[in-house]
């Protein structure tokens, strides 16, 4: 670096005039600068040599509209994937505009051992996994754990965490927590704030360490410290939580409902921001914290689905698809968290149960968690009981079924209104009544 900002010797210009431009990152812009030196920084030392100028008012403009061709920005402009300046302007003196190939370029370079090509190109295929068919999840999980390998094994410190990321959640790799936490602390002990985050996430889950909150508050706010958005987040969704269920603060559904809202509105992490958002849209449903507004909260948890949290409006019908991800593992644990203090957790932890979301399959168990909560007056316990004895339960009987859809009707639960109908309708549990 020394070298770069005195361009006046005799034994630097020969460097920069006869050297690939590959020589401006090498010196100005090597990862191990990466959390002292900014953008603004970076130009700064490289506006010393006019070749360096046209690179930064040329080329990194030119990758900034390919990541805008490949939807890769967000609304304000700025990247999606988090890519250090020095990853930026690595990229863009190997980008070609205009890039009529896609991404071939990118994979073109990370076949050659570009390390931070195969970085962006894991990340693109990980924000892509959503849309993913079900029998190629595993194989393209195995693509991204192999790209970010490839550029582990060059020092990129960004893919090394996300490296520790597939080992903790087992995605394209055998689960390995105790190999994560070393990953993540190797690196939350140099200062990087993804680390710190993703340690925070292992002290939290009790996951390679034994859980311990106050230490995963530590490390997240060693992340938030440093400026890092998605550190802060965590805490505030965890506070959420903890005002939900009452756990070590009063019981608050007005601070769990104006934490959620934050971490819904702000937040990109796949994890915590749909279960953030799913959690708003039953306390918008149950007017918990806020004012109560059925449709909305439908709404909001019907348009929040996705391949990586599947609790649509199934999750209030009865209808919900199994899923290992990691948003629905994080869901499930922290309902069992809440189960002993709060109803709707272990309504949920039961619905969990009984479709295999996050956690093994149990439809006796959460047969019994639903009776037990729809005796004690719970609308959506005793429609979720009545579906159980009407046609999933393990002792079928559509009279009671019609008898608890009746008793959830009376309470004004609309789904339990629909299968009143639908049993007079049809005569099941009752005398047929058109009427």
């Amino acid at each position: 670096m020394a070298a770069s900002v005195h361009p006046s010797t005799d034994t630097v210009r020969p460097a920069i005039d006869e050297h690939n431009p590959d020589i401006f990152t090498i010196i100005c812009c090597n990862d191990s600068f990466q959390l002292a030196l900014d953008l603004n920084t970076i130009k700064t030392l490289l506006r010393v040599c006019k070749r360096a100028q046209y690179l930064l008012s040329s080329k990194l403009a030119r990758f900034h509209r390919w990541c805008q061709s490949m939807e890769l920005l967000n609304p304000d402009g700025q990247l999606r994937i988090g890519l250090t300046p020095s990853d930026e302007i690595a990229l863009s003196l190997h980008c070609e505009d205009p890039v009529k190939t896609g991404r071939s370029w990118l994979e073109d370079q990370a076949d050659q051992g570009n390390a931070t090509a195969s970085y962006l190109l894991a990340r693109i295929i990980q924000v892509e996994l959503d849309r993913v068919p079900d029998r190629e999840w595993w194989a393209t999980c195995q693509r991204i754990f192999f790209l970010l390998e490839q550029a582990a094994h060059a020092d990129h410190l960004m893919a090394e965490c996300h490296l520790a990321e597939c080992y903790y959640y087992g995605q394209g790799v055998k689960r390995d927590h105790t190999k994560a936490v070393g990953m993540y602390r190797h690196l939350a002990d140099q200062g990087h704030p993804q680390a710190q985050i993703g340690l925070g996430l292992c002290y939290e889950d009790g996951k390679g360490v034994q859980q311990d909150f106050n230490v995963a508050f530590e490390w997240y706010s060693k992340a938030a410290n440093q400026g890092s958005d998605d550190g802060r987040l965590h805490m505030v969704f965890l506070r959420g939580w903890f005002s939900f269920i009452g756990h070590g603060v009063e019981q608050s559904d007005v601070d769990a409902f104006n934490h959620w809202q934050q971490v819904s509105t702000h937040s990109t992490n796949p994890v915590i921001k749909p279960i953030a958002t799913h959690m708003l849209g039953w306390m918008h449903y149950l007017g918990r914290g806020t004012v109560r507004d059925e449709q909305k909260g439908v709404k909001i948890i019907r348009e929040n689905q996705s391949n990586g949290f599947r609790l649509g409006e199934g999750v209030l019908i009865g209808y919900v698809a199994s899923s290992n991800s990691p948003a629905s593992r994080k869901f499930f644990n922290l309902c069992l968290l809440g189960s002993d203090r709060e109803w709707l957790c272990r309504h949920l932890m039961a619905l969990c149960l009984t479709c295999g979301f996050g956690t093994l399959k149990d439809q006796e168990k959460a047969a019994g968690i639903f009776e037990q909560l729809a005796n004690e007056g719970h609308s959506d316990s005793q429609y979720r009981i009545g579906s159980f004895y009407y046609d999933q339960g393990v002792s079928k009987s559509c009279e009671k079924g019609f008898e608890w859809y009746s008793k959830s009707a009376d309470q004004g639960h609309s789904y339990g209104q629909y299968m009143v109908g639908y049993c007079y309708f049809y005569g099941n549990g009752v005398t047929q009544d058109y009427a």
